[in-house]
């Protein structure tokens, strides 16, 4: 055993262990009782109403205060609730309501509708667990003497990325507050092996190899080492195999590119393994300065909850309780001795974290989530790279299942099996979403009827469940999740992600991993060449909707399921139009986002000017500044070629030039500002600045965490689906006429990647 691990009980089982899974089962089987009790139409309408009741008081008393006492027992018992008026919705739906007897397309239409929604129940269900119990750990100071800490590597895994997309996760790792002596920085090259170059054409060869020289020399500049390999073997996973054997370090901090880390990322990760000798893994959240696609092309990104944030806020602590918190393939510490016990990183999926995780687990070894935001990184900027990154996910999450089934490693928990059950099942939303989408159409259309049932039937089984599973989610998810963004983040990746998972089944090994693309811009508007399947399904749903007003008059003794089903079609016209709204790509000029910042700063010009102002953001290459200016000196700023930006307190002067200015409502002016480096501190203090400090990630964060009623919420979606998805039709419509593109063919803007 190592000199800095101590003994620990971890991993060994208890009855004390067993008690939460007793607690589970108890809540199920009370679950189904409860749901199965028969009932008149009057019985469940006012049973329904009483639950939903009690649900909304619930929720009114303990909302936003986890701290309360019997906060834990109140969100159980809301899960049980909610959970037990989906179940009984679910057995009414099997029982009475399928269409059976209506002819063999009626049958089948009604049990793929009917086998949806018990997937959507599922789902729900088993995602519900880890919001049952929860861990917030807070960091574990480290020895105060310097020889009792081990040896740190910290590994930057890079592809075909740019070098200065590079060169800010390069410098901040390279000034981590830790030992200089017990800290190596490496950058993991995959795009400069001897494969890329000899397989590369002879233009661009010379650029590989010229990428790779530039690298080289930054990781050469800032004091990091620079590693490669001959084959681009195993992928990401093939990488930092490689890397383990050309090192030494105790420990390992794993790094994607553009995932720049906070100073004190050491200091909060590395605690915990000083307590617990038998953890592998302590896992950080992902936090993200830019928008993704969807956040940006509606226009969002500034007013609402992040996408990710209620996995890595929410699940990802409750995971941890469970002892299930995994590996994200970034922002993580890692044990070397753990890591070579099972083999390195594993290497049969697409998602080579979970993966290793998995193993690790089964070997007995623990895991540990941290929910304070330690990195700054990208997501993809596009639709198509969205849709990349996530196909990957999901089909790597099943690759797991189909060649490490769960129920098959040994050394695992009841719920840890469950768990990693319910990831791989998670990513079959796509083909439920999809069905979801297409059976309204289709009901009226063909004349299909899905349902066997009166309207007043479906309301008063199935509106209670909803309306009971909404508020729950808003009392679990809080100011992290609005009402209705799950659905419509399902709704643009459904067709994509069904084709992926279709691909994936047919041959589980033929999907190959593919790097999510970073730093791409866009000159100007443009449509996704992905779009195709939503002008389609959006005009299904109009011809639809016709349809349903046509039999409404021809068909009145109906008028009461076609109402329903045209006001279903509807809803899903609003996803499809803000799906639209999505894929009409917005210009992106800036490939680094900026942070936002709070430094009073001091400013001189050459031509004479000494102005003080405030840096309200900044990223590793400019910034931007606010300052009360005296009209007199407008154009003397204006005509100033070199600026110092002066700080107060130990940042070193920065040297800029002006890239824009711009005269606020206010009467204030603001500065866009590009550095222009003459040292190599000044580059180091340019990184810092932004994303040095982990409380002003965590404060950026916490800005955007903000609760919105499910009317406000609807409201939103309406409004995008109007503007967004509607100017997209009238954009797509006039290039059409112009160009004379085809209807499903939109002319494309180009994508330069940088």
């Amino acid at each position: 055993m190592s000199k800095y691990t101590t003994t620990s009980s971890a991993g060994t089982y208890s009855f004390r262990d067993a008690l939460p899974t007793c607690y589970v089962g108890l809540g199920v089987a009370g679950l189904i009782c409860l749901a199965s009790l028969p009932a008149t139409l009057e019985e469940q309408c006012f049973s329904s109403g009483l639950m939903l009741l009690l649900v909304w008081a619930m929720s009114l008393i303990w909302r936003d205060r986890p701290t309360r006492a019997g906060y834990e027992v109140i969100r159980s018992a809301m899960i049980f609730i909610s959970l037990a008026m989906s179940l009984r919705y679910l057995i009414w739906r099997g029982t009475e309501t399928l269409p059976l007897h209506l002819g063999i397309v009626a049958a089948s239409a009604g049990l793929l509708l009917f086998l949806a929604e018990c997937y959507c129940f599922l789902v729900s269900a088993l995602g519900h667990l880890p919001n049952l119990r929860k861990t917030q750990r807070s960091p574990i100071p480290l020895p105060t003497d310097p020889s009792a800490l081990p040896t740190v590597d910290v590994y930057i895994t890079t592809y075909n990325e740019d070098p200065e997309l590079v060169r800010s996760t390069l410098i901040a790792a390279t000034q981590l507050r830790y030992p200089a002596n017990k800290l190596r920085v490496y950058v993991l090259d995959d795009g400069g092996t001897g494969q890329m170059i000899a397989t590369a054409k002879h233009a661009q060869a010379s650029q590989v190899r010229q990428r790779a020289e530039k690298i080289q020399a930054l990781a050469s500049k800032f004091g990091a080492g620079y590693l490669t390999r001959e084959r681009n073997e195993h992928a990401k996973a093939g990488n930092l195999n490689a890397a383990l054997k050309q090192t030494q370090g105790e420990f390992i901090v794993v790094l994607d590119c553009d995932h720049v880390p906070a100073e004190d990322f050491i200091e909060k990760t590395l605690g915990f393994f000083f307590v617990d000798s038998k953890l592998f893994l302590v896992q950080t959240p992902h936090h993200f300065l830019n928008p993704d696609p969807l956040e940006r092309n509606l226009a969002i990104f500034n007013h609402s909850p992040s996408e990710n944030g209620l996995f890595h806020n929410t699940i990802q602590p409750g995971l941890d309780a469970w002892g299930s918190a995994f590996f994200c393939g970034s922002a993580a510490m890692l044990r070397r001795a753990a890591l070579d016990d099972i083999g390195g990183f594993s290497q049969d999926t697409l998602t080579e974290d979970a993966e290793t995780t998995l193993r690790a687990l089964s070997r007995g070894y623990t895991t540990a989530y941290l929910n304070l935001p330690l990195i700054s990184g990208l997501q993809p900027e596009t639709f198509s790279g969205f849709i990349q990154q996530r196909a990957r996910w999901g089909q790597g999450m099943w690759q797991i299942f189909m060649f490490h089934n769960p129920w098959l490693l040994p050394g695992l928990s009841l719920m840890q099996r469950v768990l990693f059950t319910n990831f791989a099942l998670f990513w079959g939303f796509p083909i439920s979403r999809l069905l979801m989408l297409m059976m309204p159409i289709l009901s009226l259309l063909l004349y299909i009827p899905l349902v066997d049932a009166r309207v007043i039937d479906v309301l008063a089984y199935g509106a209670p469940a909803l309306l009971c599973s909404t508020l729950t989610a808003q009392f679990i998810y809080g100011k992290l999740r609005w009402p209705f963004i799950s659905y419509l983040y399902e709704v643009i990746q459904s067709v994509h992600l069904t084709a992926g998972i279709a691909h994936l089944l047919r041959n589980p090994r033929a999907p190959q991993f593919k790097v999510t693309p970073k730093g791409e811009i866009l000159e100007k508007d443009c449509v996704s060449a992905l779009a195709t399947p939503f002008y389609l399904l959006c005009t299904l749903s109009i011809a639809a909707l016709g349809m349903g007003v046509y039999r409404l008059e021809t068909q009145p003794g109906l008028s009461g399921m076609l109402v329903f089903v045209s006001a279903w079609t509807l809803l899903d016209l609003l996803f499809l139009l803000c799906a639209l709204g999505v894929t009409l790509e917005r210009r992106q000029r800036r490939v680094y986002p900026r942070a936002s910042v709070c430094y009073p700063v001091h400013l001189r010009t050459d031509n004479g000017l000494d102005l003080r102002g405030t840096m309200q953001d900044a990223s590793a290459t400019g910034a931007g500044i606010v300052l009360t200016l005296p009209a007199a000196s407008e154009k003397q700023l204006k005509q100033a070629e070199r600026f110092e930006i002066h700080f107060d307190g130990m940042q070193p002067t920065l040297d800029a030039r002006l890239q824009k200015m711009k005269v606020l409502a206010s009467g204030d002016v603001a500065l866009g500002l590009v550095y222009r480096f003459s040292d190599i501190e000044q580059a180091r203090a340019a990184v810092s600045i932004p994303y040095g400090s982990s409380q002003q990630l965590l404060n950026n964060l916490e800005r955007r965490h903000r609760r919105r009623g499910v009317i406000a919420a609807f409201l939103t979606l309406l409004k995008r689906a109007i503007v967004h998805g509607g100017w997209h039709l009238m954009v797509i419509t006039a290039t059409m006429i112009k160009q004379g593109a085809g209807p499903w063919r939109p002319a494309l803007s180009s994508t330069e990647r940088k």
